[in-house]
């Protein structure tokens, strides 16, 4: 197979085949020939691995990195310790996203599938041969993936673990699509995101306890240090208002629609009152969603675009608000505490699991429960924030350090063998 890279012009055809950093193009690939039986790829007899190596494969495309990839960035920091290298595969080329272009030029490494499912199988084999890789940690990936993996893994000559990182709760989709996922994809090891997560796919997918683990997801606090100070004049917002925050990509599974009509109630009422609706992606969907319920996008309503400082919308906000109707476990909401802003979240398992002190709970989909936690938190007394504000702040810097959380990965991969 012969491949080049765009970022290295040095790179030169041989007999060997070979992929470089960074962005792949590819042109006259020829499959390898492998042993077959009955059109079968006979597996091999693998060597063990002695290797530490990892190939995170992210299905990731954010405009932002956030608290998921500089968690990434906190383990390889911590594996280099232990003599271990780290490489990234994205599922699509994100080369021209700001904060991938950082990583190129920092010189990690760097690759992405093509999207040919032919290639990308050779593709993912020469990056296991070149790196020498013992473990694939595999990131809101979904089964065809895995199935690539699989077909890779037979291909590769060393020992080969495969890890399945739950970020939401799931269920299985019936029996002959459970049979057809069993059948075509094997995973050595799940890890949820949180410990509802793991307990509820251990008991929907029937996955033995020694195949199944969790690890709860960290945040990166010293991300949120860094903001900028907005002024309310700039979305003309009065001082007086007391005003909520909501990140809402999914319009329902973020409960955006819960959180519209409790507003509405709110403003009703003659609360004075604003909401902050931050959207990462969908935002012209979204926005014809409330237009078709409103007739208009509401006066009380500010629609903002994402940003990577994003303490500065918390320092915007007064309270922040997590409606969603399913949540593995909710970034946001460690987020918001820590940023001092009081929280309102839905009664579901994964925010559950944070424990956070002084949330102010409500029945998922329950619109005037929802509504009343936002009056509870808008007739506290300064005192009352200001110790709700303290004991959120140093429970959650206690509880999700990035530190621990690379940690605890790391000694994941020392018991996979």
């Amino acid at each position: 197979m012969h491949v080049k890279s765009i970022y290295d012009r040095s790179f030169e055809e041989n007999n060997t085949p070979e992929i470089a950093p960074a962005m792949l193009m590819h042109d006259d690939v020829e499959l390898a020939t492998y042993p077959l039986r009955n059109n079968t790829p006979i597996i091999m007899n693998k060597t063990t691995n002695a290797s530490k190596n990892i190939l995170q494969f992210l299905c990731f495309n954010s405009p932002y990195g956030g608290s998921f990839f500089k968690s990434l960035l906190k383990l390889e920091q911590k594996l280099k310790g232990e003599n271990a290298d780290m490489v990234y595969l994205f599922h699509v080329d994100t080369s021209g996203i700001g904060w991938v272009k950082d990583l190129i030029k920092e010189g990690k490494h760097i690759y992405f599938l093509t999207g040919n499912f032919s290639k990308d199988i050779f593709i993912v084999k020469n990056i296991l041969v070149k790196h020498n890789i013992k473990y694939i940690h595999a990131h809101f990936a979904g089964a065809k993936y895995f199935f690539l993996f699989n077909i890779v893994k037979n291909l590769y000559d060393k020992q080969l673990f495969i890890i399945r990182h739950l970020r939401n709760h799931d269920k299985p989709r019936g029996f002959v699509s459970e049979s057809v996922r069993k059948m075509l994809n094997h995973i050595d090891l799940y890890i949820g995101c949180s410990e509802s997560v793991a307990i509820e796919y251990k008991k929907n997918f029937k996955i033995n306890n020694e195949k199944i683990t969790h690890v709860t997801n960290a945040i990166d606090f010293n991300r949120l240090n860094k903001f900028e100070k907005l002024g309310r004049s700039e979305y003309k917002i009065n001082e007086s208002t007391t005003v909520f925050l909501l990140f809402g990509f999914d319009y329902l599974r973020k409960g955006v629609d819960l959180t519209l009509e409790a507003m509405d109630r709110l403003v009703k009422e003659g609360r004075d009152v604003c909401l902050l609706l931050s959207l990462s992606v969908n935002r012209e969907s979204i926005e014809e969603k409330i237009i078709d319920r409103f007739d208009k996008i509401p006066d009380w309503l500010r629609i903002l675009n994402p940003r990577d400082d994003i303490a500065s919308y918390y320092n915007l906000s007064d309270y922040f608000i997590s409606a969603a109707r399913e949540e593995g476990f909710c970034n946001a909401l460690v987020e918001a505490a820590y940023c001092g802003r009081p929280i309102i979240s839905s009664d579901i398992p994964g925010p559950q699991s944070l424990d956070i002190p002084h949330t102010y709970m409500f029945a998922s989909e329950d619109i005037s429960g929802l509504k009343n936690a936002m009056v509870s938190l808008i007739t506290l007394t300064d005192a009352q924030k200001q110790q709700i504000v303290s004991d959120q702040k140093e429970y959650v810097v206690k509880n999700f350090d990035l530190d621990t959380w690379a940690n605890q990965i790391t000694n994941v991969y020392k018991n996979l063998n």
